[in-house]
């Protein structure tokens, strides 16, 4: 026994597993919250960096105390988003199984979160470079962070085009 797809009702077989036209979604989304947990794991080994390396020096004054919070600030921000952007994957999945009409919107909320914590995790290079007073190499990759930033921008103005939707 199934449900039917088309409509808002469950669309999972009678043993629990997801019907198989929601399938090939479901395992995206699936994909897509593994690997928002393997970049939670990253922002956790670079925060503990941070604490580790120049927690000290920013106590003893020999960094600028405002950038090493900043540094921290931009570092729990993105760990957030990333964990949030996990749960709304996760919420996917959830609703590929239970409610199919929701699974658009989780995605959208998580795809939002995700690229704003890519573009955080991608800015905290610079930012730990500069605290260190390494300003060549953390111009270099505030120059680089906006080359990704602007990647992003263009890739979702494309996939975005009105009119362009099949």
């Amino acid at each position: 026994m199934t449900s039917d797809p088309t409509e808002d009702g469950p669309p999972i077989l009678s043993d629990g597993r997801v019907h198989p036209s929601h399938l090939a979604l479901y395992n995206d989304a699936n994909e897509n919250r593994s690997l928002t947990a393997g970049l939670g794991a990253t922002c956790i080994a670079v925060l503990t960096f941070v604490l580790i390396f120049l927690y000290d020096r920013a106590g003893a004054g020999t960094i600028n105390e405002w950038l090493f919070q900043a540094t921290l600030l931009v570092i729990v921000v993105s760990l957030s988003l990333i964990s949030l952007a996990s749960l709304n994957y996760w919420f996917v999945m959830e609703a590929y199984r239970n409610i199919p009409s929701r699974a658009e919107t989780y995605e959208r909320r998580a795809d939002g979160f995700f690229s704003t914590s890519l573009i955080l995790l991608l800015l905290e290079p610079a930012l730990i470079l500069v605290t260190v007073q390494l300003y060549l190499l953390g111009a270099i990759a505030l120059g680089l962070w906006l080359v990704g930033v602007a990647a992003l921008a263009l890739g979702w103005r494309e996939l975005h085009r009105p009119g362009d939707r099949s």
